[in-house]
């Protein structure tokens, strides 16, 4: 029975994205065209199909159409979803109208469907039938459920081919049915808004990849897009371009979408996605973009543009997703507004200190709204947040007045930095820690990620949920990123921080959400996180500066898709000084060794005295990284993740190297490491097992004998 429901048939029609509010094949591979579909192909569908954000009772699908006889015209087409594959149980067919308001394409959410029911579906314009799509409804809040999903991020298009995606595929293909993965948890970096940025290994000429059939895997011109990139002494490729418009984010999101394995794994199971930084800008917070290192400008208009082309393509229940018991549910739909690139106020809006008080930045931050929550059966509930949009700038290490700054962030002044006005109980210092530089964030608010409205939603949606497994979407990790400059004799240099625009930036808040969960005693919370480019797993600890701290959740970051290693840019970056560069990487036998990982693992004195003097257990410092269990830094691929009550289990899969094209028989696996661990009671600790290797294990895992 259809029902409309929220917004007439009228609104529906017009409403951003296409969405329409409506109630309600074994043997093919899920994308590809209907043997039906064979008409005169006036209408094309060349993203594919798919569908978001499981429900029990709803789910969102998606699709985009053309007219290849009348480019830019709105096109009427039949939805059709059914409990079968010959679509002889149909639960929808409706007859809808997209439009170019919207790129043409379509939003159905679907509701009054049954929970824990897999239901196909498929559109049909004229004569011309789309890809097949299958997917499933969540199970009830009371029903066991077993979950099994795969998590993935940072699929840069040109730095990478997806044979990880076609590798998913054909694994699922091969599982036993409860081993399949029921949908895909997409953690950031969908699109990157960039053009044109590779570099070949000696950092001098942009090279780029080519397919088995010798075609560049290359971004056209941006239909608008920035000037050119200047020649900077930052890691950019001259010449390099960024979206700037409506257009050109549409654009990329419909060339990221053209690749067939992507299709494929959009159309065979449903997505559930935030973002990270490029789906606006590179390192971004708020509406403010970053790039060559100067701090950056004011993009509102940008910010407005890659939310709306976000909300197009990527098929979310915002306004209507259902909340944790006991919350209320934050998220909205895209809302058009007019904005101009204005600038910033540099004071505090009054309802959060950290945001800037510019009516433009508040009002593209308010043009939608993405953390939210979503339920899978009784033994699972996901927290989804938004790390971008209500963040506070990260530190910005102060340089002497000779224009030098250290090689790496101190901990000791990124803590004070970060801390603001409120650093040694409200009395912060006039100049950083041992030095005559002016401390350049006296007088600011403390550092945040989420801001003051979604940290206080996400502590209560937390501390509310009945489930028994609590996973955190998290789109770069808490694991500490950090290396002991310390240690090494005669040098002079302090511990420092990796990767400030990420959790190691923001080391208060870091700690008070941690310590959150222990003072609620919030057991059985794992974190899913990506962005850093490597696989890493273990403990988070709330205080890593307190050797007594415990931890109290677990993490497990994936490896980009296709993106870059953090490996190979860490060596890039290393290679003008032979110190740093032994830290990352030593030839043995010919063979360039995976360093960097020991280093985050054991300390960069140990790393050091291997490379130089052999092997020393003696020099080990576990403290560097508290918590930090596995890192494999040069990788490619992405996790699977399953729970029972009793017990979950992540596995951290790294295909080959994704500048290779593999064809639709997916990247070859090279290694993957799978941890289990028990369900933990309130007050107690998480422990994770042995973990279990196939393949060759990275370095330096292929010599211990187990983990530290």
């Amino acid at each position: 029975m259809t029902n409309i429901s929220g917004w007439s048939r009228r609104q529906a029609l017009r409403g951003m994205a296409g969405t329409v509010a409506l109630s309600a094949f074994t043997k093919p591979v899920w994308g590809q065209e209907s043997p039906a579909g064979q008409g005169p192909k006036q209408f094309l569908f060349p993203q594919g199909v798919a569908s978001g954000d499981p429900q029990p009772d709803a789910i969102v699908f998606w699709t985009r159409v053309e007219d290849s006889r009348a480019a830019g015209q709105g096109v009427t087409l039949r939805a059709q979803v059914a409990t079968d594959p010959e679509f002889t149980q149909l639960a929808a067919d409706e007859k809808l109208t997209v439009g170019p308001e919207t790129d043409n394409t379509l939003r159905l959410l679907l509701q009054g469907l049954t929970p824990d029911t897999t239901y196909y579906y498929r559109f049909r314009a004229g004569q011309d039938w789309s890809p097949l799509g299958r997917t499933r409804t969540a199970p009830a809040p009371d029903q066991k459920s077993d979950p099994v999903f795969a998590f993935a991020s940072c699929q840069n298009y040109e730095q990478g081919f997806y044979g990880a995606w076609a590798r998913m595929l054909a694994n699922d293909r091969a599982a036993p049915p409860t081993r399949r993965i029921q949908f895909v948890l997409f953690l950031g970096d969908f699109i990157y808004e960039v053009r044109g940025d590779r570099w070949d290994a000696d950092m001098r000429n942009p090279t780029w990849l080519k397919d088995q059939a010798g075609k560049e895997r290359a971004i056209p011109q941006f239909p608008n897009g920035s000037a050119p990139w200047p020649t900077t002494d930052w890691n950019i490729n001259p010449g390099a371009t960024n979206a700037v418009t409506l257009a050109d984010y549409r654009m990329l999101y419909r060339l990221y979408l053209s690749d067939p394995y992507l299709q494929a794994a959009r159309a065979r199971w449903p997505f559930v996605c935030t973002w990270d930084d490029h789906e606006f800008s590179n390192d971004s917070w708020q509406a403010h973009d970053t790039y060559f290192d100067q701090g950056g400008r004011p993009a509102q208009t940008r910010k407005v543009a890659a939310n709306q082309a976000w909300f197009e393509y990527i098929p979310a229940i915002l306004t209507d997703a259902a909340a944790t018991k006991g919350t209320t549910n934050p998220a909205q739909n895209f809302r058009p507004i007019t904005v101009a690139d204005t600038a910033f106020a540099g004071t505090s809006s009054p309802a959060d200190p950290g945001l800037d008080a510019n009516t433009d930045n508040l009002a593209a931050i308010a043009s939608m709204t993405i953390y939210r929550s979503l339920r899978w059966g009784r033994d699972l509930e996901i927290f989804l947040t938004d790390n971008r949009s209500y963040k506070t700038a990260p530190p910005d290490i102060p340089k002497d007045k000779d224009g030098k700054a250290p090689p790496l962030p101190p901990i000791d002044w990124v803590r004070l930095l970060d801390a603001g006005r409120t650093a040694l109980d409200g009395k912060p210092p006039a100049t950083m820690p041992g030095s005559d530089i002016a401390n350049p964030r006296r007088e600011s608010p403390t550092g945040s990620v989420l801001g003051q409205a979604q940290k206080a939603w996400f502590k209560a949606a937390l501390k509310a949920s009945d489930a028994q497994w609590k996973v955190w979407a998290n789109s770069f990790p808490a694991l500490p990123m950090r290396v002991d400059l310390g240690s090494i004799p005669m040098i002079g240099m302090q511990d420092s921080c990796l990767n400030l625009d990420g959790w190691m930036g923001y080391p208060g808040e870091r700690q008070e959400i941690l310590a959150f969960i222990r003072e609620q005693n919030i057991a059985n919370v794992v974190v899913c996180a990506g962005d850093h480019h490597a696989h890493m797993a273990g403990f988070l600890v709330p205080d890593l500066d307190e050797p007594k701290d415990k931890a109290v959740a677990l993490e497990f970051a994936c490896a980009g898709l296709s993106s870059e290693p953090q490996f190979k840019g860490v060596e890039r970056a290393a290679r003008s000084n032979s110190l740093f560069h032994s830290m990352v990487t030593w030839d043995e036998g010919g063979k360039a060794l995976d360093v960097w990982n020991m280093t985050l693992l054991t300390g960069a004195y140990r790393s050091l005295l291997w490379a130089y003097m052999g092997w020393d257990d003696g020099a080990a410092n576990l403290q560097i990284n508290r918590g930090l269990h596995y890192a494999d830094t040069n990788a490619n691929g992405y996790g699977v993740m399953s729970f029972t009550a009793q017990e979950g289990r992540a596995e951290l899969i790294t295909t080959a190297d994704s500048s290779a094209d593999y064809g639709a028989d997916g990247a070859p696996i090279i290694r993957s490491v799978a941890y289990r661990f028990p369900s933990w009671a309130p007050g107690t600790v998480p422990v994770l097992y042995h973990p279990e290797f196939s393949g060759q294990p990275a370095f330096p895992f292929d010599r211990w004998k187990f983990v530290k």
